[in-house]
């Protein structure tokens, strides 16, 4: 499997990575958040000192943000997010409804294309999420524009329903990196535990290499959720899952089973 070498950050060593997403509404209150959580992150980061210990990306959830269909008021908050999260990336999202988004947004939801445009020009994010399921040809684009101002993507797909056969989440795979994921990333929700460790044994065989032909290259993430899935998002070191997702401690989370940054470095640094 690749490494994917972000500013520095390196997806696909064996090292899960660090996020943590931003859900506030306003943006004075994203501004407050994003500060709690730089305050957090440095405080828990000071206490384990440890370089796998940190939170090495932040996730910016534009479906929120009341501004989004805003060109100005967007750039003037990605600026001041990337003043305050200086030395970390950002990962900016737009999440559908069907796919778990907060749509509150229908004039947003019809100018996606160019809030994606605005983003990428703009050269204050360091990767962008973009959903398998919103066409080939959107994908496409998105990549490539993205690749071509030094942004990196993360292609994804994400089933608040059911969990895919082991077929179906490996076709999402391939056609992610066919359609120029940096990162491929897939999320679901279980119906029993079965669903739970069939997710996590199908991670460790992709990102091992273990599936005999047409092996997937870029770095994976593959995240079951809910309370039962809990394990998929602290066992990336097993499963080689590239990264996973913690909420801070401001009681919100952007999906079901987070666990808050403070658990996940509790449970990680007891194998450390």
């Amino acid at each position: 499997m690749e490494e994917i070498n972000v500013h520095g950050c390196i997806f696909g060593d064996g090292i899960p990575k660090v996020c943590v997403p931003l859900v506030k509404t306003t943006a004075a209150e994203i501004i407050e958040e994003a500060r709690q959580i730089e305050a957090e992150a440095h405080r828990l980061e000071a206490m384990y000192n440890h370089p796998e210990l940190r939170v090495s990306m932040i996730e910016f959830r534009a479906d929120y943000f009341d501004g989004v269909a805003n060109s100005a008021e967007l750039k003037e908050l990605l600026l001041k997010l990337r003043k305050i999260f200086a030395d970390r990336l950002i990962l900016f999202t737009y999440r559908s409804e069907d796919e778990g988004g907060n749509l509150r947004h229908d004039r947003a939801e019809g100018m996606i294309d160019d809030i994606y445009e605005w983003v990428i020009q703009s050269g204050l994010v360091d990767l962008i999420d973009i959903e398998l399921m919103s066409g080939n040809f959107h994908v496409v684009r998105l990549t490539t524009e993205a690749h071509e101002h030094g942004i990196a993507c993360v292609v994804s797909n994400h089933d608040f329903t059911d969990t895919p056969r082991d077929d179906k989440i490996i076709s999402m795979l391939r056609n992610m990196e066919i359609l120029g994921a940096d990162i491929c990333k897939v999320v679901s929700m279980p119906a029993n535990e079965f669903d739970v460790r069939r997710i996590t044994e199908l991670c460790t065989k992709v990102t091992r290499g273990n599936l005999h032909e047409n092996n997937i290259r870029k770095p994976v993430v593959m995240i079951s959720m809910g309370e039962l899935g809990q394990i998929s998002r602290i066992s990336g070191r097993e499963t080689g899952s590239a990264f996973t997702f913690a909420s801070a401690d401001t009681g919100l989370e952007s999906a079901p089973g987070q666990l808050t940054l403070e658990n996940l470095f509790q449970e990680w640094n007891k194998s450390l």
